[in-house]
């Protein structure tokens, strides 16, 4: 068993495989891991085309306005990026 493995570790293909195992097995443990809702992505148009803008919705009509707000301990906050 030992003169196997030492074989594969002095063979160039063995140590090719031997690194792509250490760097599969690297990678798993420092990937972003990803939750039901702990890892959410936003997308939206930029705020110049949709600001002032009619938009309509289940019959319903709404304009869009940027509206900001102080942050609050009883509000959520979100970081992007």
């Amino acid at each position: 068993m030992n003169i196997n493995f030492k074989r594969l570790l002095y063979a160039p293909l063995g140590q090719i495989i031997i690194s792509m195992l250490l760097g599969f097995g690297l990678a798993t443990l420092f990937r972003k891991a990803c939750n039901k809702r702990n890892c959410l992505i936003f997308r939206a148009a930029p705020l110049s085309k949709i600001k002032g803008q009619i938009f309509k919705y289940d019959d319903k009509c709404y304009k869009f306005n940027p509206k900001s707000e102080s942050c609050t301990k009883t509000k959520k906050s979100v970081e992007f990026a």
